[in-house]
């Protein structure tokens, strides 16, 4: 599998896709991982005990990234319609670099993306502002890291 070699991937993320290495990503926010709680009351001792309720919850991820205007924008877009028409789950890997090498690798299954929003049209804004995002939030079903 090739690795993109510009300057975003030198302190960013590529997402791993079958079929698809993806376009890279300034920002993934939101990766977590929770159980739920179940409290119980002990009427001896009127003290309250919590315990967990064993059901593993994987937050909603977002994902953000600049439009380039490269190929990889188009196909991407192609990908991300396709999955969010059909509903179809992926599974995949986001791979952290910095300073161009590879630190951090996210397993993950079950990724169903369900909402894509193109950043505001505002060219009067400079800096970040002026740029054009791509947002992408999306559900998992389970993750893991690995180095």
């Amino acid at each position: 599998m090739s690795t993109p070699n510009d300057l975003i991937p030198v302190n960013g993320w590529v997402m791993e896709l079958p079929g698809l290495t993806s376009p890279q990503f300034h920002k993934l926010q939101g990766l977590s991982k929770k159980t739920g709680v179940m409290t119980t009351i002990d009427g001896g001792t009127n003290r309250q005990f919590s315990f967990s309720d064993g059901i593993l919850e994987c937050g909603p991820i977002t994902i953000v990234r600049t439009r380039d205007g490269s190929a990889d924008d188009k196909a991407f877009a192609a990908y991300v319609a396709d999955v969010v028409a059909s509903g179809k789950k992926i599974n995949g890997t986001f791979v952290q670099f910095r300073h161009g090498k590879q630190v951090l690798k996210v397993l993950f299954t079950g990724l169903l993306m369900n909402d894509y929003k193109l950043s505001d049209f505002d060219t009067l804004s400079k800096g970040d502002g002026s740029k054009s995002d791509q947002t992408y939030v999306a559900q998992v079903d389970n993750w893991e890291e690995t180095y």
